[in-house]
């Protein structure tokens, strides 16, 4: 299990591009959202659903847990500015479509990892929940996730694992992606669309 792992994990309750000014009404609220996503996620993992059923379910929590057309902003990054209006909702449900096809696809590599919920602390933009995933005979990974609230619940605006920010690796990605179609954002959208 690696990264790529959480970022799946996580896909669903993800709200990145959230301004950082709301704040969890408490401690516990930050890690019941925490143990929330990860145990529903865990769970959808382990289903024997079909692969279509699964990628439907994780579109619903991404749909529940998040605001995607945020999320899906942010990672386009300047490249966002000047789209259509037609061609950025288009976007938008080619990137739901996207991560749920990814990473419901990589489910079948990971079995019987386990979450510890650490110590929550005030960040000054909402709480940092620091998680330990127990992966058997691997060291444990460290992932701590930014919680913030917006909207009257509670949200999480990033993860780092092993300090690396996941919303910014995302963005990362497809930026270079982006600039290999020469910034052509129709030819970026009709790959994510192919792609889901």
């Amino acid at each position: 299990m690696n990264r790529r792992f959480f970022l799946a994990l996580t896909a669903a309750g993800l709200a990145t591009t959230l301004p950082r000014i709301a704040f969890a009404k408490s401690a516990e609220d930050a890690k019941a959202l925490v143990r929330q996503v990860s145990d529903e996620v865990l769970a959808l993992i382990r289903s024997p659903s079909s692969t279509e059923e699964k990628q439907a379910t994780f579109m619903a929590m991404m749909d529940r847990y998040s605001n995607m057309r945020q999320i899906a902003g942010f990672a386009l990054g300047r490249y966002g500015r000047g789209m259509s209006e037609p061609l950025k909702l288009r976007y938008i449900e080619a990137f739901k479509r996207f991560v749920a096809s990814t990473y419901v696809s990589r489910f079948s590599e990971y079995s019987g990892e386990v979450i510890e919920i650490g110590t929550v602390r005030e960040t000054g933009s909402g709480f940092a929940v620091d998680t330990s995933v127990n992966r058997g005979s691997q060291p444990p990974l460290s992932v701590r996730w930014e919680i913030s609230e917006r909207s009257g619940k509670p949200l999480v605006e990033d993860f780092e694992i092993e300090g690396i920010s996941m919303a910014v690796s995302q963005r990362g990605e497809f930026t270079s992606l982006i600039n290999s179609y020469g910034g052509d954002m129709e030819k970026f959208v009709q790959y994510l669309e192919s792609r889901g």
